[in-house]
């Protein structure tokens, strides 16, 4: 229960700071990236600024490290289906 308050705090923090959040999507057939913000799928550019929050850690990540890393046991995008947040274009990196 408190983990899930945690989040949701750190989602409205970011929010407020200017960030869209949601799920990365990452589709390797395509070399697509894109972020899903209620159920709107939103595609990613090399200009965007994309973090992902892994744990309690959040990782500035680019288009090309999304496609390229992948989990060590099945070989699926690594970063897919991660909390996301983006700041549109490249002034915020």
């Amino acid at each position: 229960m408190f983990e899930h308050l945690s989040n949701s705090i750190k989602e409205t923090i970011d929010r407020v700071d200017g960030y869209k959040t949601g799920t990365l999507i990452v589709e390797r057939d395509i070399e697509r990236v894109s972020i899903l913000i209620d159920d709107i799928l939103i595609p990613l550019t090399d200009a965007d600024f994309i973090q992902i929050r892994n744990d309690k850690v959040y990782e500035t990540i680019t288009i090309q490290q999304a496609l390229e890393t992948s989990d060590s046991v099945c070989g699926w995008p690594l970063y897919a289906g991660f909390y996301c947040r983006i700041k549109r274009g490249r002034q915020y990196a």
